[in-house]
């Protein structure tokens, strides 16, 4: 009965000992796996990683329209240039307190091209409408309902658009290439034209290009009124190299007012303009 006990004891003391030596800052023998977390991924707030993966899709997509025009692209944007281009994003925000300033301004991609909904008009009179003007959000259309269900969208919302048409809006829950989802829908009858929703004012917006061995990123912040045609425009500019170092290299364009939450005086460049990976 002694040497059960003693076996026993054993065997409950070792796995806790071992916990204790891993929870209370013992180091762990050699060999003892280490799990280490993406920074990036850790320290971005919550509030900003839903809109740095939809400026990481929008990107995606414009890097695609140097080659294709989009309505000829797929609907699906690749998941993997989007996740490259969103940790580019992360990196910046992560390594550099400029750029977590920038965001105090919501400094994001302009909403060209379309990645989340586009508007439908339609003639009232098509068959398929006939739910809809029942005040159901679906359609009698096999075709439309098709699209519906393969690219996850959701009739938003329903409207008069003018004597002879009604409108709808889609909304996906991920971002797509709207242009040519745009495209299949055309191919319905009744459908009358689609609007991608892209507004005709400028704002806010983040460039990327490709340079030697990295990414060129801008951030553009655009103030004051430019329907009067008194708009100003400031500009920072980093490198993201591939090897995770990231380079604040210039800000330029108009001063940034005082009262914007994202005025912020850097580091000069003389003391500190590279941040390891």
């Amino acid at each position: 009965m002694t040497r059960l006990f003693l076996l026993l004891a054993i065997s409950i003391i070792l796995p806790l000992s071992g916990i204790m030596a891993h929870g209370f800052g013992i180091t762990p023998n050699e060999g003892d796996p280490i799990v280490k977390s993406k920074k990036s991924v850790n320290e971005v707030p919550m509030r900003l990683t839903r809109k740095f993966k939809r400026d990481a899709a929008r990107l995606a997509l414009r890097l695609e329209a140097s080659k294709e025009d989009l309505r000829y692209q797929n609907i699906v944007i690749p998941k993997s240039n989007v996740e490259n281009i969103y940790e580019i994003l992360t990196n910046i925000y992560v390594k550099n307190e400029t750029a977590q300033s920038i965001s105090k301004c919501n400094v994001h991609t302009f909403p060209n091209p379309s990645i989340d909904h586009l508007v439908i008009i339609f003639d009232r009179e098509i068959e398929w409408a006939e739910p809809l003007l029942d005040g159901i959000s679906e359609t009698d259309s096999d075709e439309f309902n098709a699209l519906l269900e393969d690219y996850d969208l959701i009739i938003d919302k329903h409207v008069q658009w003018d004597d002879e048409n009604d409108a709808i809006t889609l909304r996906s829950r991920e971002p797509l290439n709207m242009s040519a989802l745009a495209n299949e829908f055309y191919n319905i009858e009744g459908v009358k034209s689609i609007d991608l929703g892209i507004p005709k004012i400028g704002g806010n917006d983040i460039n990327i290009q490709r340079i030697d061995e990295g990414w060129e990123v801008q951030y553009i912040l655009r103030f004051g009124s430019y329907i009067s045609g008194k708009g100003k425009v400031h500009i920072w500019t980093y490198n993201a190299m591939d090897d995770g170092n990231v380079h604040f290299v210039n800000e330029s364009g108009d001063p940034v007012p005082e009262w914007m939450r994202c005025h912020f005086r850097p580091v000069p460049l003389a003391q500190s303009n590279i941040f390891n990976g």
